[in-house]
């Protein structure tokens, strides 16, 4: 299998698999249809909230978003029920649901001022990551990473550690330097490492547990230009040379095929001054035609991996693509495809023998999942509640489409995160508790009196929230 392979290529490994058609399907060709919310449009009742991948939902009381700093002053001042931030809704966990107030920060949106001594920028909390990224380049600035999704808020991504990838690059509470919060009792509180630094610590990873964000001061760099290079890959052969990849790169990853061993890989590092800008058009849809590869090949009994693997293998043969540009331009990607996700953080140096278990599960038990499992790397922060607090990580994630059952899936996959040390994702999908969580967090306790201190009525809790942090 050629090492210069062309994503657009998917289209034409698909059209292999479902043109050979050797056999009827007899092994499970999915996961089964998803549940229902059961959260419709009622007339005369409180409209729902919906996320972005259609698995949390409620009927909040009522909706605010304040369009100036002192109406949220105003609002949490005034009011005393319970009350959840909310930002683009791309959390996969219950971070957002309430049926008390849920306070959007829209209004509050783009650069208040940027500071070329100190690399910074203030920023209002609501500011989304793709409006973030132009608007900082327009003032000769970058954030030195991004997630390749771009759709969150600069304030839920941080309260999350939301993150990209990169062994010398931390997650994006690791770049806040500052911010103003509005607290529980409607207190207009700034912090920062040298202002209320506990306040700051647990607030740069907060989950929204402790008031309403209204700007975030991010460190930031020069603006720069990248060039990513992916191509379709063995995935073993990537595992064994796995150190060398991590060192050459600024970024790397990839993107495993399940029930296969093609990886899409891809290397991104920065651009000379010669490098032309080349945006090449991706297929965002194109998952949908491996699926459908999937249930033509793969459910084939016993030779059915086999023929699914050779038959996305043969089918690839393109050259690789290139993508350059501006930093934020190339690091984000469109993902219009509806998924469910769960990720952990494990420890970097076991990341190759993790994800290599979960390949093997899947295989073994025939689990009829085709979604690419995305790996990572990120270096280690000193952030209280992130997933890579004093621990270099890796984070593996797994996928299911939105139109299929993901628990069973990740219920059979989430113990082998568990094995190596783990810490799940704040946004995404896991089955951790208070009493396990405390246990990955060395600053567990710091947080929770921080919290108490801040919010001691719980204003700022839901059901989710509560179960996490044993209040």
């Amino acid at each position: 299998m050629k090492n210069d392979l062309n994503r657009r290529d998917l289209l034409k490994a698909a059209f292999v698999a479902g043109s050979i058609g050797l056999l009827p399907g007899c092994r499970q060709e999915t996961t089964g249809p998803t549940q229902s919310l059961g959260v419709d449009y009622v007339e005369g009742e409180p409209l729902p909230w919906i996320n972005w991948s259609s698995n949390q939902a409620c009927r909040p009381a009522e909706r605010l978003a304040p369009a100036t700093e002192e109406s949220l002053v105003e609002l949490l001042t005034q009011t005393s029920g319970s009350i959840r931030p909310v930002g683009s809704g791309h959390s996969f966990s219950a971070l957002v649901p309430t049926d008390g107030s849920l306070v959007a920060t829209d209004l509050l949106s783009g650069v208040i001022s940027t500071d070329d001594e100190r690399q910074q920028a203030e920023v209002w909390s609501g500011t989304r990551l793709h409006q973030l990224g132009p608007a900082l380049e327009a003032h000769g600035q970058a954030l030195t990473n991004l997630p390749d999704i771009d759709y969150q808020t600069i304030a839920g991504a941080t309260a999350t550690s939301t993150h990209g990838t990169g062994v010398s690059m931390g997650s994006l509470s690791s770049l806040v330097s500052g911010m103003t919060l509005v607290t529980p009792k409607g207190e207009l509180v700034q912090c920062s490492r040298e202002n209320e630094p506990d306040l700051f610590r647990a607030a740069q990873c907060g989950l929204g547990a402790l008031g309403v964000a209204s700007r975030v001061v991010i460190d930031t760099v020069p603006k720069f230009d990248l060039v990513e290079h992916s191509s379709f890959e063995n995935v073993f052969d990537i595992l064994e040379d796995i150190e060398a990849e991590k060192a050459n790169n600024r970024h790397f990853e990839f993107l495993v095929f399940p029930h296969t061993s093609i990886a899409l890989v891809i290397r991104t590092n920065e651009a000379d001054e010669s490098t032309p800008r080349v945006l090449t058009p991706e297929d965002p849809t194109a998952v949908y035609q491996i699926r459908d590869a999937y249930q033509s090949l793969g459910t084939v009994p016993v030779v059915g991996d086999y023929l699914y693997d050779f038959a996305l293998s043969q089918g690839l043969d393109g050259e690789a693509q290139v993508r350059s540009g501006a930093s934020h331009v190339v690091l984000t990607h469109d993902r219009v495809v509806r998924f469910r996700e769960m990720e952990y953080t494990v420890p970097a140096e076991v990341g190759p023998d993790c994800v290599q278990e979960i390949l093997d599960t899947i295989k073994s038990k025939n689990i009829p999942v085709v979604f690419p499992i995305e790996y990572r790397y990120v270096q280690a922060d000193d952030v209280w509640m992130s997933m890579f607090y004093e621990q270099d990580g890796c984070s593996i994630s797994v996928h299911q489409f939105a139109d299929e059952d993901h628990r069973a899936y990740f219920a059979e996959i989430e113990p082998i995160f568990w094995k190596y040390g783990g810490r799940p994702h704040w946004g995404k999908l896991h089955t951790l508790d208070h009493s396990e969580l405390s246990k990955l967090y060395p600053h567990w306790k710091d947080f929770l009196a921080v919290r108490e201190a801040v919010d001691p009525t719980g204003r700022m809790l839901n059901t989710h929230l509560k179960q996490l942090l044993g209040v």
